[in-house]
């Protein structure tokens, strides 16, 4: 080597029996394995005196199979460096060492282009998946809340709607997860890629691992080979690629699972389903040879009451007593749903179709009587006593101070005047109320034609209605005993709103007013719905027989008549609209057929015969059979004598008496009470159907509401996927702005930039053997040092290289090769010695 130009190319190679060309004037020649054999002008340590410079040095110790000039490519001069000249070694690695001073490891000018970089794969992964991923959840954030602002999810879309009422719900939380974690995967493995790229460009790594690292930065199936290297190497913990691949690690290990993290959100959720088309309930079946109706008297009063839904016309109501004394309900029309079962009942949010519709009115006054009152003794417990109260009440009279007509009551003889008789409750606890028929005008009503029926021009004081006295006193058995059994006059009564008060003995009164309840049923075609966000209720009366304390505020809520009054909405009823008469089809449908009923006054079509037959029943139930006199006891507490009602239905009717004073709403109460218990038993026979609409709720499987249950498996995943994406926008910018050598997805690079002098042992002693032999090398030998990858300006190549800066030069490394080889003769040396 005679100029101070003449180097090693590391780009070529050198055969076992080949010499090394020569270049007298500027080239020289480097192995193509073996960047450190590169010249360099400073002095490198020679072999010890005592140990000869070897006669022979074999390629495979030193260089690889082929060698090229770089400078000159004409040089036909050769060195054979199995035979060195006189000077041997010392004469060739002072050539290395004049040039290793001029030659600088520098990267190249800019980073590669993302297209070739990352690849359009790589790309469309990062991008593309990064899109997808917020597709995905935004997927899930449609199913956690597309149900809307409102309950049961009256405004959700319709697109949420068929997802969830057809049952898709999980299958779609499972699929968008797979999706999920298929993209976060892949762009686990791109980022794995990147990560080890930049840490091979811009940081180290342990020799023993250079190749993992090389080959990931193209192909990896995920970051846990990646992260296991790294965690193995305390060198690593102190830069940022280290965390953000830990970060990943785990990121993605959660993700793996986010089907069965979304799934703990599912809950059985009520949703309000789709306006179905239906068959309905309707009219009666009707035989001529198999038709009849057996009327019971107080069947219906003694049974517990059924609190059903219902649907109301009015928007309100008031009952509230004139400056005359007159307390009116008004018309109050209330249709029921032809669903025998309760749960069916409080699912529909709207009805559309025929029903039966109840008219009914409540007015109450305060009467004119000429009476007497005495004591009774009940036959049983002579301590139980009560009262009774016998005279004549003035209907003239009566009307004339209410200012009220009573032409359609009063057109006939006796009617000036009517007679009665009625028990008076002796209260046990508290005030106490029951009801007393007035002789004569409860029984007009069967031997009145039921067409035309009850005529709401002429009011609710007409000869079609049920006439009644309401008593409520706090009189106990103990002040009934106070009192002459020989009839004593009532004292001058007060007037109290609609009530006459007697006080019969100091403290303790008597207060009486006159109810006048009629109705009529009809067939119509109604609309019903529910008020959004207040679904229908069936409350019940919560008592015990055993026990004083009870409430029927729920009740008195539904029915309207609390104090103050609510909407329909809070009340849970339904709110309904007459669209017309009811839609029976043409002639010859069953509605219209042709039916003999000898009660409803002989011939007549089913469509009228079903609800003449209910009203029938109605009427005997309200009049007590039709018995003149007929006293009903609504008291609980207390001893009376009279139709016994159920407990509940007593309470209920006491309680709104004495709780709001108004008589009118407790006997409205009362009807409705009777007309659902009647109606109810009725609708198993009415087998005749008819076309009707109907939405009603179903309960389905859904994620959320939120509102309710919290969502934490959804905001779990929200969390680790916005954590994903905010590192994955990271490592692409780090990868981007700093990689020159490394272009993912693409293999023959990663391997050829392995090929270089510093991995000539290991890749020689690994050509036919697992990892395991490396690591068995490290472990012996105990050297494992710091690698990288750089350019080396002067041979045009990437290649690993030691680091630090001494194993980062052509010299440095160069110097390491030799120093092994120096070594290796010296071992040989002493050996033969011995």
């Amino acid at each position: 080597m005679d100029s101070e130009e003449d180097f090693i190319e590391p780009s070529a190679g050198v055969g076992p029996h080949q010499e090394l060309p020569r270049n007298s004037s500027a080239s020289s020649l480097v192995e193509t394995h073996h960047p450190a054999l590169a010249s360099s002008t400073s002095s490198l340590p020679y072999p010890p005196s005592d140990v000869e410079p070897p006669s022979t040095i074999h390629t495979g110790d030193i260089v690889s199979r082929e060698i090229l000039p770089v400078s000159s490519p004409s040089s036909t001069e050769h060195v054979d460096i199995r035979n060195p000249p006189e000077d041997g070694a010392e004469s060739l690695m002072s050539s290395y060492e004049r040039h290793g001073s001029s030659t600088t490891i520098s990267p190249l000018p800019s980073p590669l282009p993302i297209k070739e970089s990352l690849g359009l794969t790589g790309s469309f992964i990062i991008i593309g998946g990064s899109l997808g991923v917020l597709g995905a959840l935004g997927f899930l954030i449609f199913l956690w809340f597309g149900y809307g602002p409102t309950p049961e999810a009256a405004d959700a879309t319709r697109f949420w709607r068929y997802i969830t009422l057809h049952d898709y719900a999980t299958q779609a939380i499972t699929l968008s997860s797979l999706f999920l974690r298929f993209i976060i995967s892949s762009q686990a493995a791109v980022c794995t890629s990147m990560i080890a790229a930049v840490v091979l460009e811009k940081r180290r790594a342990r020799r023993s691992q250079v190749a993992w690292f090389s080959v990931i930065r193209s192909i990896n199936d995920g970051p846990s080979k990646l992260a296991g290297m790294m965690v193995t190497s305390t060198s690593f913990v102190r830069h940022f690629e280290f965390w953000l691949l830990l970060l990943m690690v785990a990121v993605t290990l959660g993700l793996q699972f986010s089907s069965t993290i979304l799934l703990t959100d599912i809950h059985d959720f009520v949703m309000i389903g789709n306006l179905n088309n239906t068959e309905a309930l309707s009219l009666l079946v009707y035989q001529r040879d198999d038709f009849h109706l057996q009327l019971t008297g107080d069947t219906f009063l003694s049974e517990p009451p059924l609190y059903a839904t219902f649907g109301e016309a009015q928007d309100e109501f008031d009952a509230t007593p004139n400056i005359n004394g007159v307390s009116n309900t008004g018309i109050i029309q209330r249709a029921l749903l032809p669903l025998p079962e309760s749960n069916d009942r409080t699912s529909i949010r709207r009805f559309d179709g025929n029903l039966i519709v109840m008219n009914s009115q409540v007015a109450c006054m305060r009467p004119h009587i000429d009476a007497q009152y005495s004591s009774v003794h009940f036959s049983i417990d002579a301590d139980d006593t009560l009262g009774m109260l016998e005279g004549r009440l003035q209907y003239n009279s009566t009307f004339r101070n209410a200012h009220v007509s009573s032409d359609s009551l009063c057109n006939e003889d006796m009617c000036e005047e009517v007679a009665f008789g009625c028990p008076v409750p002796g209260a046990t606890l508290g005030w106490q109320s029951n009801t007393c028929l007035f002789d004569g005008l409860g029984a007009q009503n069967w031997n009145t034609s039921f067409d035309p029926k009850w005529n709401p021009s002429d009011g609710p004081w007409s000869r079609n209605s049920s006439v009644t006295l309401v008593f409520t006193t706090n009189m106990e058995s103990e002040d009934w005993n106070m009192v002459s059994d020989q009839g004593v006059p009532l004292p001058p009564g007060s007037p109290y709103q609609e009530w006459q008060s007697y006080e019969l003995i100091p403290g303790r009164f008597l207060n009486i007013t006159l109810c006048f309840a009629a109705f009529y049923l009809d067939r119509h075609q109604v609309s019903m719905s529910s008020s959004t966000g207040h679904p229908p209720r069936e409350p019940v009366t919560n008592m015990s027989l055993t026990s004083r304390t009870y409430s029927t505020a729920d009740v008195q809520d539904m029915m309207g008549v609390s104090v103050p009054q609510k909407s329909h909405g809070a009340r849970a009823i339904l709110d309904m609209q007459i669209v017309g008469p009811p839609d029976d089809g043409p002639s010859s449908s069953p509605a219209n057929s042709m039916t003999s009923f000898s009660y409803a006054g002989g011939n007549m079509t089913l469509a009228k015969l079903t609800p003449t037959v209910l009203e029938t029943v109605m009427y005997y139930e309200l009049t007590a059979g039709f018995q003149n006199n007929g006293s009903i006891s609504f008291c609980y507490f207390c001893t009376a004598d009279g139709y016994a009602v159920n407990p509940a239905l007593g309470l209920l009717f006491n309680d709104i008496v004495v709780q709001t004073g108004r008589a009118a709403n407790a006997m409205l109460t009362m009807m409705s009470t009777i007309w659902s218990d009647i109606y109810y038993t009725y609708v198993p026979t009415m087998r005749t159907l008819q076309g009707a609409q109907m939405t009603a709720t179903t309960s389905v499987r859904a994620p959320g509401p939120c509102s309710t249950h919290g969502c934490p498996g959804m905001v779990a995943v929200t969390t680790l996927v916005c954590i994903h994406l905010v590192y994955v926008t990271i490592i692409t910018i780090l990868y981007v702005r700093q990689v020159r050598y490394s272009r993912r997805g693409n293999i023959w690079h990663s391997i050829s930039q392995l090929v270089s002098g510093e991995l000539k042992e290991t890749l020689g002693n690994t050509n036919n053997a697992g990892d395991d032999v490396v690591d068995k090398h490290v472990a012996k030998a105990n050297d494992d040092p710091f690698v990288k990858i750089g350019w080396l300006e002067e041979v045009g190549r990437v290649e690993i290289m030691r680091y630090p800066a001494e194993a980062s030069t052509v010299y440095g490394s160069m110097k390491s090769s030799f120093s092994r080889v120096w070594g290796k003769i010296r071992r040989n040396e002493r050996n033969k010695r011995q």
